[in-house]
């Protein structure tokens, strides 16, 4: 229960007794008051009808009459005479109940009038005795009034100060709902300060002590920042072309031309400079030095052009390109403009072509290229540039694969699998070795055509983005997930890493939006979306729309194909995801710094670092020395 709710119940219930106090006295005070007054009047009245008997010398018909006349006035309850000289006795009540006073408060006010007594004395002589009781009606229905009159006081009186007391209670506990949000802030690894201090001495002193508590948390997060950016320019850039080098490239040539976020393959350009030497010898190092930098910097001007482009220096004399969904006439033309503003360099420091050569291998890759294949085209390709005496450009072509479906044979097989809901899902596991326990669950799936042959994940992704299909393919494998029963994923993690493209489908917010608010709380387990680490950096405002979907959804949000290649990690303390997945490579090739840089951040935020890709007990040992526990790929089998 909320501290608000408990004090003001605690002080309700205290003004409220006061009140009750207050009004109880008071009723008691006004009932005696009445009885004494009615026992006074009774006093007063007995002696004038004690005198009017006495003067009836003891006779019964007089004093029947007498006792008559006196209880019409209205004054008593009971008139009762007794002779002292006879067996005579005459006695007038009233027995009926009061006509406009509630049953109930007759019974609650229970009234009893004193019986006042005198002796009825005629000269010396004793004739008897008379008793009265004063008139309860009376006082029945003036203390009705006053009693009612009290309650609407009570009731006023109770609303009136309850109403003051939650007024106050708001003002004096408002400081401590802004130490609440921060509390709730904090949990979500959020930096939240509190600029204006309460007045409260107690909760000035909580709020701050939570501000330095958040200040020293942020600061751990900026100095890990702040080293790991130093240590990753250290390892993965060039000093004097700014561009990454060839240790990064080899990291992040998998991601580039992964299956699931490529639909068309992409262009690969080696570029290769010959005549260094005769640089270093006519303008000298350092502006030999400078001329590499405006080289670097005309390359890194072309691939911010395209999306997840990237740009390295391979070695001294060697740079690459890499450019994702471009075709293969596009390419061609950057690179006979990229040969051009190359010449003009050298112009500006009076040298020629024919001094300094610069020489391309164009080689265009498909979705489904290896690495070490592309590597070898690509050397291929700058090989046989370097040859042409001719043209200083050569495009590496190769017969297209016969065995390849074509576009419509995959828009048959998509659509009949979408069609008839024939799709498998597949479960792979997260492992935490330190534990050994099995809590988190990663989803693929497979498309089942008619003719009973299966197509894996990386077999139909990238047509069914070249065909438009993604969304559905998508939306069909979330049905699945969501009505299905799955026994293995049962108080367990789901994690579903989602494509690039169909993030960017604008059809794909609204079909998860539908789906997550339909099923997601039926769930016997939890579910996580990932998208990739360069997307993330690249589309702020579109994965912020699609984050507070997923929170909004009480759905997990993670990070993979993380490569640390964002300037600034601040986006980690923005999304705030749960967990971060990095190849294995990756994580291994890390220095001692750039991994403790690594953990400082995600400790700070509370994020999970998961390396992906496992393989060998030796890449396993190596981890656990770098502090990564929690791993996926094969051998998560063999430790289960």
């Amino acid at each position: 229960m909320r501290l608000f709710n408990q004090m003001g119940l605690a002080v309700s219930f205290i003004i409220i007794t006061i009140l009750a106090l207050v009004i109880g006295l008071n009723y008691q005070s006004t009932k005696q008051d009445m009885l004494q007054g009615v026992y006074e009047t009774g006093v007063n009245n007995i002696a004038t009808l004690a005198h009017t008997l006495a003067a009836t010398d003891g006779d019964e018909v007089m004093i029947s009459s007498t006792i008559d006349a006196a209880f019409d006035s209205g004054y008593y309850k009971r008139i009762e005479f007794t002779s002292s000289q006879s067996d005579f006795t005459y006695k007038q009540e009233n027995k009926e109940c009061v006509a406009t006073v509630p049953q109930w408060f007759v019974e609650f006010a229970d009234i009893e009038n004193r019986v006042i007594s005198e002796d009825v004395i005629s000269g010396w002589q004793t004739l008897g005795r008379v008793s009265v009781v004063g008139d309860s009606d009376i006082i029945y229905q003036s203390l009705y009034k006053t009693f009612i009159n009290l309650l609407y006081l009570f009731a006023g009186a109770t609303i009136v100060s309850l109403i003051v007391l939650a007024i106050l209670l708001s003002y004096i506990l408002k400081p401590l709902k802004a130490i609440t949000k921060q509390a709730e802030a904090i949990i979500r690894d959020e930096f939240v300060y509190q600029e204006k201090m309460p007045y409260t001495t107690e909760f000035k002193g909580l709020v701050r002590g939570m501000n330095l508590m958040v200040k020293k948390v942020e600061y751990i997060f900026i100095k890990g920042s702040e080293t790991l950016k130093r240590n990753q320019e250290l390892m993965y850039v060039d000093e004097i072309t700014g561009l990454y080098n060839r240790r990064y490239l080899l990291l992040k040539l998998p991601d580039l031309i992964t299956l699931e976020n490529r639909a068309n393959g992409g262009s690969f350009m080696f570029l290769g400079i010959n005549g260094a030497e005769i640089l270093n010898q006519a303008l000298g190092r350092a502006t030999a030095d400078k001329v590499f930098g405006s080289i670097g910097s005309m390359l890194q001007k072309v691939v911010e052009q395209f999306e997840d482009a990237l740009a390295v220096r391979a070695n001294g004399t060697e740079f690459i390109l890499v450019i994702p969904d471009t075709l293969a006439s596009k390419s061609f033309e950057l690179a006979k403009e990229i040969h051009k503003k190359f010449e003009q360099l050298l112009g500006k420091h009076s040298l020629s072509i024919e001094d300094v050569q610069l020489d391309i291998g164009l080689y265009f890759y498909r979705p489904n290229i290896a690495m070490s294949d592309l590597l070898t085209k690509a050397d291929s390709a700058l090989t046989h540039a370097k040859a042409d005496e001719l043209n200083s450009i050569y495009v590496y072509e190769e017969a297209d694969d016969e065995s390849a479906m074509g576009k419509e044979q995959w828009r048959e097989i998509i659509e009949d699998s979408i069609a008839k809901k024939q799709m498998s899902l597949k479960f792979w596991s997260m492992l935490d070795v330190r534990t050994g326990t099995l809590n988190h669950k990663v989803m693929s799936f497979t498309i089942d055509s008619s003719a009973h042959k299966q197509y894996f994940y990386g077999d139909f992704i990238a047509p069914a983005i070249n065909l438009g299909l993604v969304s559905k393919v998508y939306k069909l494998a979330l049905e699945r997930l969501f009505t299905g029963k799955h026994e293995v994923l049962k108080n367990k993690l789901c994690s579903i890493r989602f494509s690039n493209e169909f993030i960017k489908d604008p059809l794909s917010y609204e079909i998860l939006a539908s789906l997550l608010k339909a099923h997601v709380k039926n769930l016997d387990f939890k579910i996580a979306f990932e998208l990739s680490d360069g997307f993330v950096v690249r589309n702020p405002m579109l994965v912020k729309r699609f984050v507070a979907l997923f929170k909004e959804s009480g759905c997990v949000f993670g990070i993979n194909s993380f490569t640390s290649e964002s300037d600034d990690f601040a986006y980690l303390k923005v999304y705030n995801p749960s967990f971060i997945k990095a190849d294995v490579s990756f994580l291994l090739d890390q220095t001692t710094d750039s991994m403790s840089a690594l953990l400082v951040i995600s400790d700070s935020l509370g994020i999970e670092i998961i390396a992906t890709s496992v393989a060998t007990h030796e890449q396993l040992e190596g981890l656990k020395a770098l502090g990564v526990y929690n791993v996926q790929g094969p051998i998560t089998e063999t430790l289960r």
